[in-house]
């Protein structure tokens, strides 16, 4: 029996072998991509980034992104607020070459990439002028900033300066207590003080006749007494003031009680510096009539009270600041 004759073989390479090389050429590809991504080469990646600096790309309908400042030119809105910090990670540098690739790129692509360059421009001006807003607000913090913490050092200042005048008045206080005591006139007046003065406060009854500015007989043995304290008080400011009830001039001495109040203090002083030796300049004084009351003149008593001289010895601190302010 004859052999059947065999069918010659086909030309080429079978189908599943093409199938099989694709297969093996996407693998390779793909471990070659592997490879690729396990070891960074910082210049090339440098290069990558610099190429996109001043690139823009329509994202928007109307507008253009510029992808280093993430300034929308249309909207006016940062589409990519932190692309500054991510390309620092990654080791992105603005170098010269990284500029001149750019620049290469954008002479290839002709006018209307110049066109997206001119509207990056504007991104990054406007960008700019963002960045002059936020220093300028910077600024204006800092400058508030400082403010606050000069008003809580004039604050602290002035509280340091209150407490020191306090000591120095209580000192003092405490002087012309002593002294008084020691001239057996403890009685004859209030005495006080604060952080400024010392306030001696005379009762005018037992200084002057009534609607009358000269001293009853018995008063300048007082005031001699007052004159050997205050004197040892010669550099310090000391205020003269008068005050007075609420009760209407009826003699023709005086036109109204501010002008009676005014002629007590001066009689006050008057007589002061006759007995001892004194710094007009140091010398203040006033009167304010019924102004200043220090109770009610609904009572004789408390009218009594209200007609009064007081003499203010101000602290050596305050005493300073008076002589500077009356410089000025």
């Amino acid at each position: 029996m004859a052999k059947k004759k065999e069918k010659p073989p086909e030309e080429g390479a079978p189908a599943w072998m093409a199938t099989f090389s694709d297969l093996m050429n996407l693998l390779l590809c793909f471990f070659v991509l592997l490879f690729a991504s396990s070891t960074v080469d910082e210049g090339k990646l440098q290069n990558i980034a610099a190429s996109f600096d001043r690139m823009s790309f329509s994202i928007l309908p109307q507008g253009a992104i510029n992808l280093i400042q993430g300034m929308s030119v249309s909207g006016g809105v940062s589409q990519l607020p932190n692309i500054n910090s991510v390309l620092t990670e990654i080791g992105y540098a603005q170098e010269e070459s990284g500029n001149n690739v750019e620049e290469e790129a954008i002479g290839d692509e002709g006018d209307k990439n110049n066109k997206s360059n001119d509207d990056a421009d504007l991104g990054t001006e406007e960008s700019t002028s963002s960045g002059e807003f936020t220093e300028e607000s910077t600024a204006e913090s800092t400058e508030v900033a400082e403010t606050k913490e000069e008003k809580l050092s004039e604050e602290e200042l002035k509280e340091q300066m209150s407490e020191k005048g306090e000591k120095q008045s209580e000192e003092m206080y405490d002087e012309i207590r002593e002294l008084l005591e020691s001239y057996s006139i403890e009685d004859m007046q209030e005495l006080d003080y604060n952080s400024q003065y010392v306030e001696l406060d005379m009762n005018g009854s037992i200084l002057f006749d009534s609607g009358s500015a000269s001293f009853a007989a018995e008063s300048k043995i007082y005031l001699q007494k007052v004159a050997s304290i205050l004197v040892k008080y010669r550099n310090n400011i000391i205020k003269f003031e008068g005050h007075t009830d609420n009760v209407p001039m009826t003699s023709g001495t005086y036109k109204d009680n501010r002008e009676l109040s005014t002629a007590r203090a001066n009689s006050v002083y008057d007589f002061i510096a006759s007995q001892q030796n004194f710094l007009d300049g140091n010398i203040e004084i006033s009167g304010y009539g019924e102004s200043r009351p220090i109770t009610s003149n609904d009572t004789p008593e408390g009218r009594a009270r209200n007609r009064r001289v007081v003499i203010k010895i101000y602290n050596q601190l305050n005493s300073q600041i008076e002589e500077g302010d009356s410089l000025q």
